[in-house]
């Protein structure tokens, strides 16, 4: 039996003699059912409670009938009157209903930012997306509430790492011994005190939610924690997460500046074997910035100049300015909510996408009659930008594996004015590639393409100041995994070059084995390509390496962090 809301499978134990490793083993899936769903469980739902005897209960001054967990049911367990019977409930049993505190500390701006951090961190939702989730969905996009949620659960999955350093010193213990929902909530209590300053008496909002989320008992951990955290404050001897010096050993000095700056210790140990510890440390900052610089294009189709949008843009009181290595094409704002607002985005006006992809672009330098293939399109806006370069001339084939999202390419491209440039294919590009070998040779040239661009699936390291949760979903060994498949991606697209054609090799990765490496490595199989330097009229010279590729960094360049390799096969 399936428990349906805590995806937990507790057997047919009920009806099964007691016995004390059975006890131990089902008050363990007790535990591990109120880790996966922490708001909506309060002593074990019906289905696995179902399994104790009624000494578990009275020693606990609980109730086998009135425990129910607010989201369970007799009906939604398929439980049966037996094993109903067998808990000591009666077939009327009835929904416990939740109380006014919890019903108000869900609902509110606190609540709410808990259940956001609760989702990513057990569910694995997307930071980025959990803005449209339905709790989300109570405050007005517009309110000040849901810009106070946003902010809080970027920044306290930004900086988990470093409210840990200070949640475990003031606990006395470490933060995996918490409960999930307990946890949360001091991580967000410590950045509101620590990092926004808020005063005092805000503690009173954090231990009510304890309280409400978890348990009485709870409240009053999280009233210890924060009234130490005051205290030490207000005395001074709060400490802060240490530096390392100049003799510190790598792998310490890595651990220390990962603790300090909230990332990854293995991401740090890369940085610092790479560059000085003043550079990743810039780096590191970069990532960590509240509020990252935004880059928008213009949209061809309203036929609006930089110049005229930026006009339109400080009219609303919105700080914009054309982009340094873009001015055609592109403007830098302060904020995107103020954007989207005032209906820029859904009017068509201009579509976030950031310089260093309009870079790969230009990079590929598609122009008007050429065939052109992007064959990882999604999510669409390198292909749109790439269309709008075309000037309604030409053709381009926006492939990939994932159908819905080539779907929505679809529909960007009707709003932009490109729809019958672009033609989408479902499929993935290595098999594709075989497909075009195995056809007779008048019908290949129907398959090869004047430009090819493999914008590859990377490990995004190079945007980890816009997506906050990527550095700790990232792990080290997915790099090689990820050099694999871009090594395979490239093997496939190099058949389908014409000949004197042009591949464009591109990632959102600062990491050598996903950029430089991969390239080197595919010109040593395949030498029928040669690289070709970057074009000054395509790309600033800045932002060339010695070997003539796009690399952008973001400490460095103050945009997200991409490769781009230009090579041009010859036969």
């Amino acid at each position: 039996m399936i428990c349906s809301h805590h995806a937990v499978d507790v057997g047919t134990a009920c009806l099964q003699p007691i016995t004390r490793a059975r006890l131990h083993s089902t008050i363990r899936l007790i535990r591990q059912t109120r880790q996966k769903n922490p708001i909506g469980l309060v002593s074990g739902c019906l289905c696995v409670r179902a399994a104790l005897p009624a000494a578990f209960y009275s020693r606990r001054k609980l109730s086998a009938g009135r425990s129910i967990c607010p989201e369970c049911s007799p009906t939604a367990h398929n439980v049966t009157a037996t094993q109903q019977e067998h808990a000591g409930t009666s077939n009327k049993v009835q929904r416990k209903r939740p109380s006014k505190a919890f019903k108000k500390s869900n609902s509110s701006s606190r609540g709410i930012v808990i259940q956001q951090l609760l989702r990513i961190g057990t569910e694995g939702a997307y930071a980025g997306l959990v803005a449209g989730s339905p709790v989300a969905d109570d405050l007005d996009s517009a309110s000040r509430d849901s810009r106070q949620v946003t902010f809080s659960v970027s920044n306290v999955v930004r900086w988990q790492r470093r409210l840990d350093f200070f949640i475990t010193h003031l606990t006395g213990k470490a933060c995996s011994r918490l409960e999930t929902t307990t946890h949360a909530i001091l991580r967000l209590a410590v950045h509101e005190l620590v990092f926004q300053k808020l005063p005092a008496h805000a503690i009173s909002e954090h231990v009510n939610l304890a309280k409400a989320l978890v348990r009485p008992a709870a409240g009053n951990l999280v009233n210890a924690v924060l009234r130490r955290l005051i205290r030490e404050q207000e005395a001074g001897t709060l400490p802060e997460p240490p530096l390392p010096s100049a003799d510190t050993p790598l792998e310490q000095a890595a651990d220390m500046v990962a603790v300090a700056t909230s990332h990854p210790t293995w991401m740090v140990q890369r940085w610092l074997q790479r560059w000085t510890q003043k550079d990743t440390l810039a780096l590191l900052h970069h990532n960590n910035r509240s509020a990252p610089k935004y880059a928008v294009r213009v949209s061809p189709g309203r036929k609006l100049s930089p110049g005229q949008l930026v006009t339109e843009l400080q009219e609303t009181g919105l700080k914009a300015e054309p982009s340094q290595v873009l001015p055609e094409d592109f403007l830098v704002v302060n904020g995107l909510q103020h954007l989207i607002r005032q209906g820029f985005m859904e009017r068509g006006d201009c579509q976030v996408q950031d310089e260093a992809a309009g870079l790969v672009v230009g990079l590929l330098d598609p122009r008007p009659g050429e065939a052109i293939l992007d064959a990882c399109a999604a999510p669409g806006g390198k292909a749109l930008y790439a269309a709008s370069r075309m000037q309604g001339q030409g053709r381009l084939v926006a492939m990939d594996i994932n159908k819905r999202r080539l779907g929505a390419l679809r529909t960007a491209a009707a709003a932009h004015g490109v729809k019958g440039l672009i033609e989408t294919r479902t499929g993935d590009l290595s098999q594709y590639a075989e497909w075009v070998a195995q056809q007779p040779e008048a019908d290949k040239q129907q398959h090869q393409y004047d430009k090819v661009l493999v914008d590859a699936p990377c490990s995004g390291l190079g945007v980890l100041a816009k997506r906050v949760d990527l550095r700790w979903r990232r792990k080290p060994e997915e790099l090689s995994e990820l050099a694999a498949l871009q090594a395979r991606l490239l093997d496939a697209a190099a058949s389908l070059v014409k000949p004197g054609g042009l591949l464009v090799y591109s990632t959102c990765s600062i990491e050598p084995e996903e950029n430089a490496e991969q390239v080197t490595a595919f010109l040593a199989h395949h030498p029928e390509y040669q690289a070709e330097s970057a074009p000054a009229d395509l790309v600033p010279s800045r932002l060339v390496t010695a070997d003539g590729h796009l690399q952008t960094l973001p400490h460095l360049h103050d945009m997200d962090g991409a490769f781009g390799a230009r090579l041009r096969r010859s036969r």
